[in-house]
């Protein structure tokens, strides 16, 4: 069985190919080893946490396009609603 040997243009698009994703993963490993700041990484609140639990059940039962700010309202809303204090 004899091999085929690739064209050269095939082994330039391979080459370059290789050297992208080589220039990608150098990219994304200095991307993983940067330091964020405190205003990149903001405190995870039983508010934010709630919030984020109910923004999952409000995109899961949507329909449609619907507008971000009122998602998130909503979301908080929830989230407010959860953390009342409640006497039963």
């Amino acid at each position: 069985m004899a091999l085929i040997e690739p064209t050269s243009p095939t082994l330039k698009r391979l080459k370059r190919t290789s050297t992208k994703e080589m220039k990608l993963e150098d990219e994304a490993k200095k991307f993983t080893k940067k330091k964020r700041t405190t205003k990149a990484m903001k405190p995870l609140t039983a508010r934010r946490y709630l919030a984020g639990q109910a923004l999952s059940g409000l995109l899961s039962g949507s329909r449609g396009a619907i507008q971000m700010q009122d998602l998130k309202r909503a979301a908080y809303d929830w989230a407010d609603y959860m953390l009342e204090d409640s006497d039963e």
